[in-house]
């Protein structure tokens, strides 16, 4: 079953914005909808895990990508039990990425006091 956590904020005065999630989660993330909502146009925004493990980028979006409305469908490179990377034909190295810890959306250049951010699909 498919569940999701929103991450949306307004900006401040630098364009900057962080939100974390209200709760930590465990789960395999399945695709991430980005909402472009008032931000400026060359905004970019990096969604993360925060644990007290480690953390882990799940995906950075870039300019070309922040200025629209966009799902994505992250995937992370796999490996074999030598650590050695497997490679594969039209994305048959990637899997779907581990989510420990709580989410978090960190934007850049989002504008003064615009709104907008993703939501992010995951399977427990």
């Amino acid at each position: 079953m498919l569940k999701e956590i929103r991450l949306y904020g307004t900006t401040a005065a630098d364009g900057s914005l962080t939100v974390n999630a209200v709760e930590s989660m465990l789960g395999e993330i399945v695709a991430i909808a980005w909402v472009d909502g008032t931000f400026d146009n060359n905004v970019t925004a990096v969604i993360s895990t925060q644990g007290s493990e480690a953390s882990q980028t799940i995906m950075s979006i870039g300019a070309a990508e922040g200025d629209d409305d966009l799902v994505f469908y992250p995937r992370h490179i796999i490996y074999d039990e030598g650590a050695d990377v497997l490679t594969g034909t039209a994305g048959g190295d990637r899997a779907l990425p581990l989510a420990v810890g709580t989410l978090r959306m960190v934007v850049a250049a989002g504008g003064n006091a615009k709104s907008g951010g993703c939501v992010v699909y995951f399977r427990e």
